[in-house]
């Protein structure tokens, strides 16, 4: 720092001087401040260029460096993995010297087991020679069945799997015996019951049906029952068409049924077809009269089974006019009757009214000769009696007049 502030140019104080001094000591000023410039610019190049080439040189010892640590860490690697390599090959044969052992005692045991059975075998040999030493007599004794020992043997192999195979037939046989059994009997069971199921319905509906048979009865008597009753109902009916018909025929029958005409604006009249007196009626009451004779059961008629729909035989239609006709004709009857009524009525009154005047006519006849005019109360006999000779004598006549 004390070098770089040697170079720097000085600095001069002018205060007093021409303009070109002042020019020409800045340009001095400036020439001086390059070439410091310029000094400082190859001293920072020279510096650089120094860098560069200590960089280079610590770069290529960083290089040298990491190769001979791959170099050292490739040597660490192949020594580890011969290491390796030598633990597994000696782990590999310790492992193989363990297994050749083991496989050599379990040698030795299979070599002394071998033995063993060979012996056993050796005495079972010499054991069975004289079985063999039978079947060579067998063969000489029958040499034309078996000619050698081995069709002997071959014959015994036979029967023996032939004897199993009949054994085991047998075994299949006596499972195949014991699930047929079971079989029937299941089925047994089964089909008993299903016959007790069948027992059980038949009773149920043998129960049913008795009590769809009482039912029937019941309904058979109730049936009787209401045909009786609508019997009945339909002779009272019939009785009461016949004595209205009766009473309009005797209301209309004679000189008054002539004279009052009460049929023509009644129910006859606008009906057209019914008669007053007879016709229907007869019918009606034939119909009632005939229903207690007929046999009270539901296969009379077919009228008398619907009961509600027809009254002995006759539709309910009918039942319903002949009751309007005798509705009319009650109507026809009562205004009959009113008539009669009132004719009764003036009767009376032209009787009283005559009684009245004969009994006045009497009175003033009594005053004259003493005669007494007696009318009975309907005008059919009229009593006179007349006093004459004075006072001594009388005399009664009695008139009879209808």
């Amino acid at each position: 720092m004390i070098m770089k502030a040697a170079k720097l140019p000085q600095t001069l104080t002018l205060d007093h001087v021409s303009p070109a001094t002042r020019l020409l000591e800045k340009r001095r000023q400036m020439f001086e401040v390059q070439e410091a410039l310029d000094a400082q610019k190859e001293e920072f190049a020279r510096r650089e260029d120094a860098f560069h080439r200590r960089e280079e040189g610590l770069r290529k010892k960083d290089l040298e460096l990491q190769e001979s640590l791959i170099k050292f860490n490739k040597f660490l690697q192949e020594n580890e993995s011969k290491r390796n390599r030598a633990v597994k090959r000696a782990s590999d044969e310790v492992k193989q010297r363990l297994s050749k052992e083991h496989e050599v005692s379990r040698l030795q045991t299979q070599l002394a087991a071998l033995q063993k059975e060979s012996d056993a075998l050796g005495a079972q040999v010499r054991h069975h020679l004289k079985y063999t030493r039978y079947l060579e007599l067998v063969q000489e004794a029958v040499p034309e069945d078996y000619p050698e020992v081995s069709d002997l043997v071959n014959r015994y192999h036979t029967l023996r799997e032939t004897n199993r195979d009949l054994n085991r037939n047998q075994v299949t046989h006596e499972e195949e015996s014991e699930s047929k059994r079971l079989e029937f009997t299941a089925f047994q069971k089964e089909r008993a019951n299903e016959i007790l199921t069948f027992n059980n319905r038949i009773a149920a509906l043998q129960r049913g049906l008795e009590r769809e048979e009482l039912q029937a009865v019941k309904l058979q008597h109730e049936t009787d029952a209401n045909l009786r009753a609508t019997t009945q109902k339909t002779l009272a009916l019939g009785q009461i068409v016949m004595a209205i018909s009766n009473l309009l025929q005797r209301c209309t029958s004679g000189i008054h049924g002539q004279i009052l005409k009460h049929v023509e604006g009644s129910f006859h009249a606008q009906g057209g077809s019914l008669n007053p007196v007879g016709g229907d009626s007869h019918e009606v009451s034939g119909a009632a009269g005939s229903a207690p004779g007929a046999p009270a059961s539901s296969t009379s008629t077919p009228a008398a089974a619907t009961g509600h729909k027809s009254l002995g035989g006759i539709s309910e239609a009918d039942v319903i006019h002949h009751g309007q006709r005798a509705v009319a004709d009650l109507d026809v009857v009562a205004a009959y009757m009113t008539d009669f009524t009132a004719i009764v009525q003036g009767r009376l009154d032209a009787q009283r009214a005559q009684k009245k005047a004969a009994a006045a006519a009497a009175s003033q006849a009594t005053g004259s000769n003493g005669a007494v005019v007696v009318t009975a109360g309907d005008g059919s006999h009229v009593a006179t009696s007349s006093v004459a000779g004075g006072p001594g004598s009388s005399s009664t006549v009695i008139h009879s007049a209808r």
